[in-house]
């Protein structure tokens, strides 16, 4: 079989385990020589956001659900609404998500490692550790 045949199976196995229900975990990014977890300073903040998921669907939609939280409902609600029209795609390992149908995205590398997925920022956005 040739390579690019494993390259697609691989591909089309990491698009049906990315599909589920997600938590954020960790969201790092560096900038100049320091490192630093914004989602760690956001639970501080709000230890309710530690409830939130993230819904990937197989139908191509990335939505927050922070309806399991105990965050006010302002904050819910403003939440929810930023990824009201959010979708996903996959390029081989490359995983972009946007709520313009594509015309502007993040794009981060992806992996998943038994209940843990990593997606690593293509353009400097920091890395994103989800687990289920």
């Amino acid at each position: 079989m040739s390579a690019g045949f494993f390259a697609s199976a691989s591909a089309q196995d990491l698009a049906r385990s990315v599909v589920g229900s997600w938590r954020l975990v960790s969201h790092t990014v560096t900038t100049a020589g320091t490192t630093f977890d914004s989602h760690s300073a956001l639970l501080q903040q709000r230890p309710c956001a530690a409830k939130i998921r993230y819904n990937i669907g197989a139908d191509g939609t990335y939505r927050l659900d922070a309806s399991a939280s105990d965050c006010d409902e302002k904050y819910k609600s403003a939440q929810q609404k930023l990824y009201a029209k959010t979708k996903w795609k996959l390029d081989g390992n490359k995983i972009t998500t946007s709520s313009t149908n594509f015309a502007v995205g993040q794009t981060y590398s992806a992996s998943i490692s038994g209940s843990r997925m990593t997606w690593i920022g293509t353009e400097g956005q920091g890395t994103l550790v989800f687990e289920r």
